[in-house]
């Protein structure tokens, strides 16, 4: 009974991939300005889950995705 309780615990926890960050951590990780962030939210580039009025999170997937998507459009930046 124990274990299930642990399992059923885990299935709600949080994974990498759907991790929700702020926009300031987004552009950190991202080396742009939130106002850049901003601007792709508007442009439909970068979906967000709004938490309330003013405040929005990021799913790291997406961030991930817009990176993949990147590379993939205009090559390699190295």
């Amino acid at each position: 009974m124990r274990n299930e309780k642990a399992h059923i615990g885990a299935k709600n926890m949080p994974t990498v991939t759907n991790e929700l960050l702020t926009r300031k951590q987004v552009a950190a990780l991202l080396c742009v300005s939130t106002q850049s962030i901003i601007r792709w939210e508007i442009a439909g580039k970068l979906p967000v889950v709004r938490l309330g009025a003013a405040s929005v999170r990021i799913r790291r997937s997406d961030v991930e995705k817009l990176i993949q998507d990147s590379i993939t459009t205009q090559g390699p930046q190295c």
